[in-house]
């Protein structure tokens, strides 16, 4: 059950920003929520409080023809949103308006006389949008589940509210709140102007800046006259097809539990099941380990806690194995995230140190950019004494840390807690260190990081880091990792103008990030 006090804070911050919205248009706020049953009751409140309508796709009412609105807008706008052209040809809901009444029918293929539950979904959100009385509101809010709904038909839902109504002008709504009951998908629910605003997930209220926030953010980056640090997680690799190390852990898990790909089983639940397993197995698990919750285990779980126990039923690693076909397969076709580096490098040389925690070659395959790479051990001897002389202009290849090695280099690659349980190493700490800026604070900006690396995080730890670093993180939300990582730095966040992790949260995906920062470059 959601804590009482999250749903009560997102209704706050709905009221609040229904005061503040403007006349004229209608500005849309996107919600997404683990159960709609729980949030609706705080959403009616909310309804009543301020005059608004409320519209859940499960009333009966909608279930048919509805009073229509008399915007001229507003049923080309459903037309456009729910119209999905799936392999086997276009699927369209097509809107009508007769003697007063709004009605929506699926059309090429038309629908059945008994639509299935999705279908009935979909049509009912489309009645709702054109209903009469938002027409007299200035406060609406329309919820439904995506369960059941097609996938394509999803997206359409959802671009139906962030994409057509969103800033549409109207005579009386200024706001209109759509509210899924639906798990977070980073393609569709955070594209930048057009993700979600607010969401309850795991029991956490998560925000989302807008536009101006990355606009203003970068523009701060590109004009930072210190050089400063890209560090690079598993989600700056995602958009080039390669998988996050949540996806290699969870196969992992069902290598070892012999668990079929086809059987359905959330991310979550396979940790547990791994949990369940190993913690019946003398030894197999630290000390830390064994006195751990299952909650708390579950929750910090990493892959490379699941290749410590792979290592001793598979002494192949066969995960690192499977990793390198894929990325093999891959590596040639980047995602823009990439592209959009590798131009930033062009311009940034002398400014730019990268790390990485990520085993792939994108960055050496497609930066034009020279670069300096240093993966093995025997390679970081060397590291701390070439970051010194390129922070003083003295060299001009651009550092590249890769602190857990490369899949270039299979033996380089750091896959066990066996490793990470002893740290980084004294080479790689030193190379950290000399990134330390000893005037003022090193601007360092994790991307894709879930601050999950414990090796890492001893080193981030450290005192002299928090107090040597100014950390901004780009991620779609906030991860729970991060926000726990984050409250260790609220002391040497206290007395600076930027306070707090929301301060610090550049909350879009490493390809808007990067796509906003190198047309940021190019200006200047």
């Amino acid at each position: 059950m959601t804590n009482p006090e999250i749903l009560f804070d997102l209704a706050s911050e709905l009221a609040t920003s229904f005061r503040r919205a403007e006349h004229g248009r209608i500005q849309v706020f996107p919600i997404l929520v683990e159960d709609l049953g729980e949030a609706q009751v705080v959403l009616e409140a909310l309804s009543k409080l301020t005059g608004g309508r409320l519209l859940s796709s499960e009333e009966e009412e909608l279930q048919s023809a509805v009073p229509a609105t008399t915007s001229s807008l507003i049923p080309p706008a459903v037309e456009a949103a729910l119209t999905t052209v799936p392999a086997g040809g276009t699927r369209r809901v097509v809107p009508s308006i007769s003697a007063g009444m709004a009605d929506a029918a699926f059309v090429d293929p038309p629908g059945g006389p008994d639509p299935s539950p999705g279908e009935r979904t979909v049509l009912a959100v489309a009645r709702a949008v054109m209903h009469a009385d938002l027409d007299s509101s200035q406060l609406g809010l329309i919820t439904w589940r995506d369960s059941g709904v097609d996938l394509r038909l999803r997206s359409a839902l959802w671009r139906l509210g962030v994409d057509q109504l969103n800033s549409m002008p109207h005579h009386t709504l200024r706001m209109l709140v759509i509210a899924v009951e639906t798990r977070i998908d980073i393609s569709l629910h955070c594209q930048v102007g057009r993700g979600f605003r607010y969401a309850i997930q795991q029991g956490r209220l998560l925000r989302r800046h807008g536009r101006d926030s990355l606009s203003s953010t970068v523009r701060q980056v590109a004009e930072h006259g210190e050089p400063f640090v890209l560090f690079l997680g598993a989600g700056f690799s995602v958009s080039s097809k390669l998988p996050l190390g949540n996806a290699l852990r969870d196969q992992a898990i069902r290598r070892i539990l012999n668990i079929d790909n086809a059987v359905p089983v959330t991310s979550d639940q396979l940790a547990r099941r791994f949990f369940d397993w190993i913690s019946h197995k003398a030894d197999w698990m630290t000390s830390e380990e064994a006195g751990a919750t299952a909650e708390s285990y579950v929750a910090q779980l990493t892959l490379e806690q699941v290749v410590r126990a792979e290592k001793r039923l598979y002494p192949g690693l066969p995960t690192l194995t499977e990793f390198r076909e894929h990325h093999d397969r891959v590596v040639s076709a980047p995602g823009s995230a990439v592209l959009d580096l590798a131009a930033i490098l062009r311009k940034a040389a002398g400014r730019v140190i990268i790390v990485e925690v990520n085993f792939d070659l994108l960055i050496e395959t497609h930066a034009d950019s020279e670069l300096r790479v240093f993966a093995s051990d025997e390679e970081f001897r060397d590291a701390s004494a070439y970051i010194t002389k390129y922070l003083k202009g003295e060299e001009s290849a651009i550092p590249l840390l890769k602190m857990h090695g490369t899949i270039g280099r299979p033996e380089t690659c750091v896959v066990s807690d066996d490793q990470t349980e002893l740290g980084v190493g004294r080479y790689k700490l030193a190379a950290l260190r000399a990134l330390l800026y000893e005037h003022s604070p090193r601007l360092w900006i994790y991307v894709g990081a879930s601050m999950r690396d414990r090796d890492l995080n001893r080193v981030f730890s450290d005192e002299d880091w928090a107090r040597g670093v100014d950390e901004f993180w780009v991620s779609p939300y906030l991860d729970g990792t991060v926000e726990e990582f984050a409250a260790s730095r609220r002391p040497f966040w206290r007395n600076r103008s930027l306070r707090s992790i929301d301060d610090r949260l550049i909350s879009e995906t490493a390809d808007s990030f990067f796509s906003a920062l190198r047309e940021q470059f190019d200006r200047h």
